[in-house]
């Protein structure tokens, strides 16, 4: 076995991943599920979860932020919003750091909560148990 940071994995019946990670932006905190997305080369909040982290997500509030274009995996162009730094915790009480990472929101449309290889990337391997035992192991 090897030693990491192990977060549970929640399995839905489309057979995605998803994490239960405490985002921490500013002075608030939420739980967010995380959908997994290792081809996701970034981590991405939707406008929902925004708007409970305290967040203006209107378009006059989002225009103020830079911009940012990424690629689609149909090769589709897409303007996102650079958010900043947040931090990422396996607990409430924040006492389980995950690690510190750039977040950006789409520009115009709501999207799922995504964690992909900007957080994954810090790590030197991330190891998946799917079977009994559901869970993502960040190795250091």
């Amino acid at each position: 076995m090897m030693n990491g940071l192990r977060i549970n994995l929640i399995v839905d019946k489309d057979n995605q991943w998803f994490a239960r990670i405490w985002v921490v932006l500013g002075k608030r905190k939420e739980v967010v599920y995380f959908k997994i997305d290792t081809g996701c080369n970034a981590v991405v909040l939707s406008h929902d979860t925004l708007k409970r982290l305290g967040f203006a997500t209107g378009s006059k509030a989002l225009s103020n932020l830079p911009n940012i274009t990424g690629t689609q995996v149909s090769g589709d162009k897409q303007v996102f919003k650079k958010l900043g730094t947040i931090s990422l915790y396996r607990d409430r009480e924040q006492s389980v750091h995950i690690c510190d990472t750039q977040a950006i929101c789409h520009a115009v449309h709501e999207t799922n909560d995504l964690i992909g290889t900007e957080a994954l990337r810090q790590f030197c391997g991330v190891n998946f148990n799917l079977t009994d035992k559901k869970y993502m192991e960040l190795i250091k």
